[in-house]
């Protein structure tokens, strides 16, 4: 294993731990219906000499409550993350598209540019809809801006079941220390989410979602081949939660004010994300980059129900009917 790149993670780790996201009781008076998750364990993950999968975990139990984070939101066309990125030109192209009746993955390459600026990276968005769950995962793969490798994967992904009984409002924070393929960075997350459910309150949300990993890495490598060959290190959010009715709502509106600037699909979740989270950034970095993983992904959700009922047609209906249709509200 690579020591610096170790040392990076458990940086990346005592930040974390520093963070004092919300001052909030332990997570075990926590209601499933409460806007807020705990983010329980940051896990650092390598392979050993002989291919044996180590883990170190380092328990955190901070709670992200996220029932007022909409007062602190700004307008979208007012937010410093939207200042900043006024002059650079963004240019969106979808390199694979598999969309089944219950599965969807998306393969996109963005390339953000100016006259004195030009980078390139890619995202990946994959969706399922179970009998007793949704699944929604999307991974951002930032390259070096030199030679256009790979450096680095980060993921969120979030498990919704169906049956509010099986619903447990938490999150791990997984860091992948060795330089892998797309494909063996989701195969090892999945084999770290059945290590840490074992024995724990989190083995049925997490089994399933290391089942769908599995299967997203099969689809990687037998469906994008070509953007299988770079390896990197990774960092993963995952986690059982929404947003609440009341987010949703902030949510849809955020999506559709971006959606009818005619900002494209995987771009307006990104945008309509900044104005939702920008409450953390005081709070620091980590809880900013958390809060647009959750939001992320609840966002690609209500963006399927928007494009599938009609872009203008859902966003004249409203928030709560976007948000009824994704079963959120």
């Amino acid at each position: 294993m690579n020591w610096g790149k170790f040392a990076l993670s458990f940086f990346l780790v005592a930040l974390l731990l520093s963070l004092e996201l919300i001052a909030a009781p332990q997570a075990m008076g926590m209601g499933a219906s409460n806007s807020s998750v705990t983010f329980r364990r940051a896990v650092v993950a390598w392979y050993d000499e002989k291919g044996k999968l180590d883990m170190n975990v380092t328990w955190v139990n901070k709670i992200i409550d996220f029932t007022n984070l909409t007062n602190n939101s700004c307008v979208c066309s007012n937010c410093s993350a939207s200042n900043a990125s006024a002059n650079i030109n963004v240019s969106v192209v979808t390199l694979y598209n598999m969309t089944e009746k219950r599965e969807q993955l998306l393969f996109f390459g963005l390339n953000f540019y100016n006259g004195t600026f030009n980078y390139t990276m890619y995202a990946l968005v994959y969706h399922a809809e179970r009998s007793q769950y949704n699944f929604t995962l999307v991974t951002r793969i930032f390259t070096d801006p030199e030679t256009g490798g790979y450096r680095v994967f980060v993921t969120g992904m979030n498990i919704a079941p169906n049956d509010e009984d099986r619903v447990v409002p938490v999150g791990d924070v997984i860091i992948t220390a060795d330089n892998l393929t797309l494909s063996e960075y989701y195969w090892t997350l999945g084999r770290v989410l059945m290590g840490l459910g074992r024995h724990d309150v989190t083995k049925w949300i997490w089994d399933k979602s290391a089942h769908e990993l599995r299967h997203l890495s099969h689809l990687v490598r037998l469906k994008i081949p070509e953007y299988n060959q770079e390896k990197a290190v990774g960092i993963a959010l995952t986690f059982d939660f929404s947003v609440g009715c009341t987010g949703c709502i902030a949510l849809a509106g955020f999506l559709c004010t971006v959606l009818a600037e005619g900002v494209s699909g995987y771009l307006a979740c990104t945008k309509a994300c900044t104005p939702f989270c920008v409450g953390f950034i005081g709070a620091g970095g980590i809880g900013f980059i958390i809060c647009m993983g959750v939001c992320g992904t609840t966002c690609n959700t209500l963006l399927r129900v928007i494009i599938g009922a009609g872009t203008y047609t859902a966003c004249q209906i409203g928030g709560a009917y976007i948000c009824e249709k994704a079963g959120l509200c």
